[in-house]
């Protein structure tokens, strides 16, 4: 490859021009940048080496892309359990000896069928409203969060078929 080159311009001047001057620029502010790029590596070493440990870690999970949170959700009598309340819990005394013999438990469950409406069911004894609690759940995720004066936590989750509904978080998971 010639080093020099005829170029004529455009008044028809005849100048020549040096081909290989573009290439030394360009690999002189590679080099340049490489040797930068070195320092700047040093001095982020460092600052790793001094920094709190604890705020490095809060920074970097702050960056990363979060999550949504899912809550289980129960599923009872084809609907979503939305609450519940105890209506009863007696403990069964022998007349005589005065010792427990058992305990009668009635709780009412409030269900979200698939028309958005609330209808209340009477399930008699925990094992029974253990196991609507606990034997089907779905997989619902949280959108929102919202905190009363009280504590109170009311949750806003999107159900499996898209609804969206607010529910008190004791009545998640």
């Amino acid at each position: 490859m010639p080093r020099i080159k005829s170029n004529q311009n455009e008044a028809g001047e005849i100048k020549e021009v040096d081909q290989l001057d573009p290439i030394i620029a360009l690999q002189d502010k590679i080099k340049a940048l490489e040797e930068k790029d070195k320092e700047n590596q040093e001095k982020l070493k460092m600052l790793y080496e001094i920094a709190d440990k604890g705020r490095v870690f809060n920074y970097e999970n702050n960056k990363k892309e979060k999550k949504p949170t899912l809550v289980n959700l129960s599923k009872y009598a084809d609907g979503i359990i939305v609450g519940w309340r105890t209506v009863k819990d007696e403990l069964l005394k022998h007349p005589t000896t005065g010792l427990t013999m058992g305990e009668v438990q009635e709780y009412e469950v409030l269900v979200l069928d698939n028309e958005d409406k609330t209808k209340k069911h009477t399930i008699s004894g925990y094992p029974a409203f253990s196991s609507a609690r606990y034997n089907e759940r779905v997989e619902a995720q949280v959108t929102g969060r919202k905190e009363e004066w009280d504590g109170a936590i009311t949750l806003d989750v999107v159900l499996p078929d898209g609804r969206k509904i607010s529910l008190d978080a004791k009545y998640v998971n």
